[in-house]
């Protein structure tokens, strides 16, 4: 059974509105996907510096715990140009645990190279 864990700064700081649509997207997202690691939109915005923020659920449905190191990610939205960025999280997600997670596309880490997951938008 999947589990949907909220990183403690996140559980500390995310509105009753926003927590109520993530559980919801848990829900069905679970009932749809079943083995892999798989990121689903959730939304996007752009901060003050204009770097792109991506937020997703990150789902594995894996045994095993999974981490981002040096990870390629591209952000796809229907007619504009893919974003690609090169991503390391600072924690592990368990296995057949759900997060969210907010990715921050920047000059600093954009990259050219072929991604290793994609975001669709």
């Amino acid at each position: 059974m999947q589990n949907l864990y909220f990183e403690p700064a996140w559980d500390k700081t995310i509105a009753p509105a926003d927590r109520e649509k993530i559980i919801h997207h848990f829900h069905q997202q679970t009932k749809q996907l079943q083995s892999g690691v798989h990121m689903s939109f959730l939304r996007n915005a752009r901060n003050h510096k204009g770097e792109l923020l991506i937020t997703v659920l990150i789902h594995n449905f894996e045994e095993i715990n999974f981490r981002l190191d040096n990870t390629v990610i591209s952000y796809n939205e229907q007619g504009k140009q893919p974003a690609n960025a090169t991503f390391s999280l600072r924690c592990e997600i368990a296995g057949n645990t759900s997060m969210p997670w907010t990715f921050i596309f920047s000059d600093a880490n954009e990259t050219t190279a072929k991604p290793q997951y994609t975001i669709w938008n």
